[in-house]
């Protein structure tokens, strides 16, 4: 079942049609400060400092302190490693939770029958042997 749902889940993720996500970072320095300013959706010409930082940084940022860069991303590939890496997470909870379920229901009955000889050798000490409780 997990199997068909992973399939289903790999075939969805393929089918989007929009799957790249382009956008300019620049990273902004003065004095002790840095800023990092996204724009999303641009074009590489237009990837710069003058078109990404704020005005009000702008004034202040000299073009040698600050850094563009243009990112090209796969948004199905991010989408795909989240859900796997979910799915795996869930399989690995389920298996540690049904191992202590199985755990308990192996390990019960020889815990009652460790009770039970514990009482019957208490007894033989007692009553048979007529020796105390140590």
């Amino acid at each position: 079942m997990s199997v068909s749902v992973c399939v289903l889940l790999f075939a969805f993720i393929l089918n989007v049609s929009h799957a790249s996500d382009f956008r300019c970072k620049c990273v902004c320095r003065r004095d002790n400060d840095r800023r990092i300013f996204i724009t999303t959706d641009i074009n590489f010409e237009d990837c710069k400092c003058t078109n990404v930082v704020d005005e009000t940084w702008l004034g202040t940022c000299q073009d040698k302190l600050c850094e563009c860069n243009y990112d090209n991303r796969n948004t199905n590939v991010i989408k795909t490693a989240v859900i796997i890496t979910i799915i795996c997470s869930t399989a690995m909870l389920l298996l540690v939770i049904g191992d202590k379920i199985i755990w308990r229901v192996i390990r019960m009955p020889q815990k009652i029958y460790e009770w039970k000889q514990t009482n019957l050798d208490k007894r033989n000490r007692v009553y048979v042997n007529r020796s105390m409780l140590h």
